[in-house]
């Protein structure tokens, strides 16, 4: 009976995102005992660009400082790269699908540094917040 009620829970949980998750649950017995086995992963859609993203630190794959998120429009991200005191810097055009993990203290792209050097500057980029 527990493990129904905890299933159930579990389930209407990690439904509750299904829209931006995959979800698999798994009924298991180890050594007789019942349980459950709840995996989700959110994948890229939990690295939705925000607000909250602007002034943040923006790091390539290989870990080397790139620069910083100028804007946010939509699932665009503006990140101004190179750069010296704000003099020199390009402001870069990326999707949210160049992402490849968000700390508290920065983001990560897939990119290499060499790679982002390399991205054309934005066209109407936003301004600056």
């Amino acid at each position: 009976m527990n493990s129904r009620i905890i299933l159930a829970a579990a389930l209407a949980a990690a439904t509750s995102t299904a829209a931006l998750a995959e979800v698999g649950v798994e009924l298991k017995s180890p050594e007789g005992r019942a349980g459950v086995n709840v995996d989700v992963d959110v994948g890229a859609k939990a690295t939705a660009p925000t607000d909250a993203w602007i002034g943040r630190p923006v790091y390539s794959s290989d870990n080397k400082d790139l620069g910083e998120v100028a804007a946010i429009a939509a699932d665009k991200i503006y990140v101004d790269i190179g750069g010296f005191l704000g003099i020199g810097e390009t402001r870069v055009l990326l999707d949210d699908d160049a992402i490849q993990d968000v700390t508290d203290d920065r983001i990560v792209l897939k990119l290499t540094e060499a790679e982002a050097q390399k991205l054309p500057p934005a066209d109407k980029a936003p301004a600056a917040e």
